[in-house]
């Protein structure tokens, strides 16, 4: 036993100084090679440096250069491979290797803890479905997409909603076609929750959940059922989620739906800037006003007609023969059916109107202007071109400089419903108009409401133009309210 134990350690001892040879003879091999490298990279660099100091413009850098490289020769030339290899083999003892494996294993287990820890906190980007547009080919470029990332709130005043419902707009169709393309891909820029010109999400106008507030907000708390508007260069609310500004929100009538508050917001907001700010009219000046409402049936003329009605003036409405029954019931005293009269010559018999809303367009305005009184007024709902999307390169270039200096200068931020020459937005027209609804005064016409994967037949039948109010979409999401809250803080 004893004979076979000292063949082992023999065998042993043998392997390990062949081993010894080896790396003996390798630390020489490394040895030359390094020696060779030294002495040639110095001779690359000498010559580099000759042909430098021939520069006079880089006399001194190549002086700096040259003596860099001297030092860096010179601690190099102390370097010993086969010094390091032979310290290694004499100075290593056990004690070194169990506290060199202590230290392994210990910076191991805190590294492992440190980037689970880290790992936790750190939110992957939520994504979500939404309805958006590719490209600016109009209603063959619409599609659902599954993969937008989920927003967040960057800002103080912001809140972070989940969508029940969105409206159906035909502003949609247009901004599929490129309208304001060009005022929406320069506020972009400022959006950290945009990356790129497309996709561009679409929809106006939404009813749901607030799931998280910045710090700032005060008109909304985590909970609350909202409803609300965007202006057409905002993200749109055709998504499972949506960021905004607390003053474009406002807290949704308890007698509306969701799907109900989804059809009225943006309708809301065109009619009244008709009415209130093109028209002048009002709760207080409307009473026994003559307005005459071209296409009531709409989503804009249902809300028209209830508001003047609910201000006390007499509504004249032109409609479909199939839409007449809706439009009595909306309010409207006088009903024209233009499928089987000639609605002009009908409105030459009657009084003259003081406000004509004119929710068709240019075809109609001379016919507008015929049957106004002297000192009545034509308004229009329909959306004016915009300069800026027509802009060349040179015309964009100022544009976009006139953006970047109003956006800086006056403080104007991207993500509330000021101005920008188009139509101005608010949670505070919401508001004025809630006891209306609360009082049965204003309520909700929905067409059709489809779900958010059929959103595609939803804009097909849109664009027929055969809708009464308002065609809706249906969302629910597919990640818990919580989490995205959750992912809302630990990234703020």
């Amino acid at each position: 036993m004893r004979a076979e134990m000292d063949h082992l350690l023999f065998l042993a001892q043998e392997r390990v100084e062949a081993i010894q040879v080896s790396l003996h003879g390798a630390s020489n091999r490394f040895g030359h090679s390094l020696g060779e490298w030294r002495d040639g990279s110095r001779a690359v660099f000498h010559s580099s440096l000759v042909r430098i100091q021939n520069n006079e413009f880089g006399r001194n850098a190549s002086q700096k250069i040259h003596n860099f490289f001297v030092l860096l020769y010179e601690v190099l030339s102390e370097v010993n491979p086969r010094q390091i290899y032979d310290r290694l083999l004499t100075e290593l003892t056990h004690s070194h290797l169990y506290f060199g494996g202590v230290c392994f294993i210990v910076g191991g287990v805190i590294g492992i803890s440190v980037g689970i820890k880290l790992k936790s906190s750190v939110v992957a980007s939520q994504k979500m479905r939404a309805i958006v547009a590719n490209s600016y080919k109009g209603i063959e470029a619409i599609s659902v997409v599954e993969d937008v990332i989920a927003p967040k709130i960057v800002e103080p005043n912001q809140v972070l909603i989940q969508v029940k419902a969105a409206g159906i707009d035909y502003m949609d169709i247009k901004i599929s076609e490129g309208y304001g393309r060009v005022l929406r891909k320069q506020l972009n820029k400022y959006n950290p929750n945009i990356s790129g010109e497309f996709p561009v999400v679409l929809g106006r106008d939404c009813s749901g959940i607030v799931i998280a507030v910045g710090q700032a907000v005060t008109r909304v708390q985590q909970g609350n059922e909202v409803w609300l508007a965007i202006p057409i260069f905002h993200p749109g609310t055709m998504s499972e989620y949506l960021v905004v500004s607390e003053e474009l929100v406002a807290a949704k009538p308890h007698q509306l739906t969701h799907e109900g508050a989804a059809a009225l917001p943006y309708s809301i907001m065109t009619a009244w800037d008709a009415l209130v700010i093109q028209g002048e009219l009002g709760p207080h000046n409307t009473k026994d006003k003559r307005v005459l409402i071209h296409a009531g049936v709409t989503g804009v003329g249902v809300v028209a007609i209830q508001l003047v009605r609910a201000w006390g003036g007499h509504v004249t409405t032109t409609v479909s023969s199939r839409a007449a029954p809706l439009a009595h019931m909306l309010g409207a005293e006088d009903v024209i059916t233009y499928d089987n009269t000639n609605f002009d010559k009908e409105l030459a018999l009657r009084e003259k109107y003081d406000v004509i809303l004119n929710t068709v367009g240019q075809v109609l305005h001379e016919s507008c202007l015929n049957h106004c009184a002297p000192c009545g007024r034509v308004v229009t709902t329909t959306n004016n071109v915009l300069a800026s999307d027509s802009y060349g390169f040179v015309l964009g270039a100022f544009y976009s400089a006139y953006i970047r200096a109003k956006y800086f200068f006056t403080k104007s931020p991207w993500l509330t419903g000021g101005g920008w020459g188009t139509l101005a937005v608010s949670g505070e027209v919401l508001q004025q108009v809630t006891p209306l609804v609360e009082s049965g005064q204003l309520q909700a016409v929905v067409d059709k409401a489809y779900s958010a994967q059929d959103a595609e037949v939803a804009f097909a039948y849109l664009a027929k133009g055969e809708q009464i109010g308002k065609t809706v979409l249906r969302f629910s999401s597919n990640s818990p309210i919580r989490n995205l809250g959750m992912a809302f803080w630990q990234d703020h």
